[in-house]
């Protein structure tokens, strides 16, 4: 009678594993999706509201020089150019923050170091990440589409250009504090009682902690995956 659940329980626990072969099959991208980038891309700028309503105003003011211009109309229609000179400029500037700053948010850093430091990405199970972390970007409301990240390797770029930066930043000035404070230890403090206070430390913040341990769980995770790979190569 007890056998049934130790048996579903194992099956739980497997599934619960990031397999590979799993990964590949279940979870899609935009890299599976679209024909190419340049197709993703104009798909991305299509769904954007800001882009959608720059472009639409960019259009009505050619129409209007257009206008004016076969009305023989010059000084609306020079007005008009300029407005669509200075728009258009404004338009590449909004397309260039979107497409190239990273999402910041305090709340999508911290998931993503969950996401890594659970599933301990290596290889393709950057993809799972990637899809946890594009529904998340949607239904928080933070992009446009479900498809921020393009492929599990641009999600991996993401991760070691923000995560591991900062963390890095964190880890340097928190042992600079560290031995600050050991250096300039007057063990303790006087009060005006001439009782001794001791020093408080002030407590490492959850995410920078999180994104600390996801650095070292993906450093662990790759070291693990080329062992694999090359079994016979001793990789330290």
């Amino acid at each position: 009678m007890q056998s049934r659940p130790e048996n579903n329980d194992a099956k739980r626990d497997r599934l619960d594993e990031p397999n590979a072969h799993l990964i590949e099959e279940n979870v899609t991208l935009p890299k599976d999706i679209f024909r190419s980038y340049p197709n993703y891309i104009l798909y991305e700028l299509v769904h954007c509201t800001p882009t959608m309503s720059m472009f639409l105003v960019n259009v009505i003011l050619i129409l209007l020089i257009v206008f004016f211009s076969f009305h023989d109309n010059k000084i609306c229609a020079t007005v008009f150019g300029i407005l669509l000179f200075v728009l258009s400029r404004s338009t590449v500037s909004v397309l260039v923050g979107m497409f190239g700053t990273h999402v910041s948010d305090r709340d999508f850093i911290l998931k993503l170091s969950v996401e890594v430091i659970t599933r301990k990405p290596a290889g393709k199970e950057w993809k799972a990440v990637a899809y946890n972390m594009n529904q998340y970007l949607f239904d928080e409301g933070l992009w446009y589409t479900p498809y921020y990240f393009y492929c599990g390797r641009k999600c991996r770029y993401f991760f070691r250009n923000i995560i591991i930066k900062e963390s890095a930043g964190t880890h340097s000035s928190s042992s600079t504090n560290e031995a600050e404070n050991t250096q300039s230890a007057a063990p303790a403090t006087e009060t005006s009682n001439g009782a001794a206070e001791p020093r408080s430390i002030e407590p490492v913040p959850i995410l920078k902690r999180y994104m600390l341990k996801a650095r070292q769980v993906e450093e662990e995770a790759q070291l693990e995956y080329w062992r694999k790979q090359y079994p016979d190569a001793n990789l330290p």
